[in-house]
């Protein structure tokens, strides 16, 4: 996916979360058991996912997440 660097918090979830919603449209279809999960860094589960506009899209799509540490490249948290 993206590296969530830009200025913009809603360019930054523009294409990732479109493409999520795309891949979930998929796999209901294909291999309707399988869970489909969007890794993002630490930083941006902490940045724009854990203010009022970010909990709003993760909910409203239903999106799981997957939050890993860049510097160790370890995964730290699955939300579903």
């Amino acid at each position: 996916m993206k590296s969530f660097l830009s200025l913009s918090p809603v360019s930054d979830l523009q294409e990732p979360v479109g493409q999520y919603e795309i891949y979930c449209t998929v796999l209901k279809e294909l291999e309707p058991k399988r869970q489909l999960y969007l890794a993002v860094p630490k930083r941006v589960y902490e940045g724009i996912f854990s203010e009022r506009f970010g909990q709003l899209i993760l909910n409203s799509i239903g999106i799981k997440l997957i939050v890993f540490d860049e510097q160790l490249e370890r995964i730290i948290k699955w939300i579903s």
